[in-house]
């Protein structure tokens, strides 16, 4: 069903607007995709392999832009600012962790949603659609980031429903991406499905 949705928003575009990539920057400068304009939300991520089997990547939880936890079939991990925890599934302590994070993770955020709205291409405003019974707007595009302190990039072709209600995106569609790591597009797509939840509220462990 997931790659119906992809192709139908790709199959019956709308004809794109002249400021079409205008419109996407700005979901990255105070718009849907702009980490500090995010509600606190969970997000999971499928990978649908291009040979059929479809996994599970991640489950992450967002307070703001510098807390979260993200789980994985083995271990879950929580940032809190510039420190770091780790827990194995099905364990309760949280342990310590040598952080893997930047000097200043809010500046390094802002920086990869900048990167995101300058390099963006190909933008097209694919309009109205309806994603699981909602009404949506997709936005298709192909952007990356400029490489980092750490010297690494990422970016791919990406399709974003915001949902006409609340304004927000629910889900980031990812195909053809690459990577300092893995510089040749991929083949397979991944789908990140996201519910936001204002309870949601993470802090340092205790002890």
């Amino acid at each position: 069903m997931r790659r119906l949705a992809l192709v139908f928003a790709l199959a019956f575009p709308l004809p794109a607007s002249a400021d079409c990539a205008a419109d996407v920057a700005a979901l990255f400068q105070g718009g849907p995709l702009d980490p500090f304009e995010r509600p606190n939300r969970r997000e999971v991520t499928m990978l649908h392999s291009h040979d059929g089997p479809v996994t599970q990547v991640s489950d992450v939880l967002w307070d703001g832009v510098t807390r979260s936890i993200n789980c994985t079939e083995t271990l879950c991990a929580m940032q809190v600012g510039t420190e770091m925890w780790i827990k194995p599934q099905g364990m309760d302590d949280w342990m310590s962790a040598p952080s893997q994070l930047p000097e200043d993770p809010e500046t390094f955020a802002r920086a990869i949603a900048d990167d995101m709205a300058a390099n963006l291409s190909e933008a097209e405003c694919l309009g109205p659609n309806v994603l699981d019974g909602r009404d949506v707007s997709v936005f298709r595009y192909r952007t990356k980031t400029n490489p980092n302190e750490f010297d690494a990039w990422f970016g791919g072709l990406f399709n974003a429903f915001i949902a006409a209600d609340t304004g927000q995106l629910i889900r980031l569609e990812e195909l053809e991406s690459v990577s300092s790591f893995a510089p040749e597009p991929g083949l397979d797509l991944r789908v990140t499905d996201i519910t936001y939840d204002d309870s949601i509220s993470i802090s340092e462990p205790e002890g």
